[in-house]
């Protein structure tokens, strides 16, 4: 039984590695289209969500079956509600990478301008969220806390380049482009906060692992 219990564990946890990869690709395809303004791509993202959904309600029903057969506690509930919690936030990061997507497609634009691009730091604003969800992952499989505390001070970069992107558009907006395009410098403005809130995300999976894992070196440790 016990030997059974793990196979479903490590499946479940397999699954969210899987999910990971998923919804990596998904950011990565998504700031393709966003850099390069391509539709064509964006219609991948918007369609290509649909697969996040699927693994985060397929993952949270191998969770309660897996809590409700073998009722687990102390180390063993914290590692299934630590999983739980980051298909949620995979999911929401998903969702991000949608409404990229659709800013994508919604627009008139055929590029960004580049000045603007470089003045919001706006690529390096993404380049630091991928390295992030990668960085997690890599904890996750690994069961790295130390790894994960890195995440928190790569997130203070990324809230502080939106701050930034705020004054920078506002005056882009006024003084440099027609009126016409003032909808599209909002539009992208959310896309700043999709990116923000998509560190945010990033950041509560890295607690909630740590959690985890503090405990669980706490328990190797009574053991020793």
């Amino acid at each position: 039984m016990v030997k059974f219990i793990e196979i479903e564990r490590s499946q479940i946890k397999e699954d969210v590695n899987d999910m990971f990869a998923l919804v990596i690709k998904q950011i990565e395809q998504a700031t393709t289209a966003l850099l390069s303004m391509d539709k064509g791509i964006a219609s991948q993202v918007i369609v290509f969500e649909h697969k996040v959904n699927s693994f985060e309600l397929k993952i949270t029903k191998e969770i309660e079956d897996y809590i409700a057969l073998y009722n687990p506690v102390a180390i063993d509930l914290r590692f299934m509600l630590s999983l739980l919690q980051m298909t949620m936030d995979l999911e929401r990061i998903g969702d991000y990478a949608r409404s990229m997507a659709r800013f994508v497609k919604e627009t008139e634009m055929e590029e960004l301008n580049p000045e603007l691009v470089e003045k919001t730091q706006l690529k390096k604003m993404i380049q630091q969220v991928l390295a992030m969800l990668k960085t997690m992952q890599v904890a996750f499989t690994e069961e790295n806390a130390e790894l994960a505390h890195t995440i928190f001070d790569k997130d203070d970069l990324i809230d502080h380049i939106r701050t930034l992107s705020t004054d920078i558009l506002a005056d882009y907006m006024v003084n440099q482009i027609p009126d016409t395009s003032a909808k599209i410098c909002l539009q992208l403005q959310d896309v700043f906060r999709k990116l923000e809130r998509t560190g945010d995300h990033i950041t509560n999976m890295a607690e909630e692992f740590i959690f985890y894992l503090d405990a669980k070196v706490l328990k190797h440790q009574k053991k020793g």
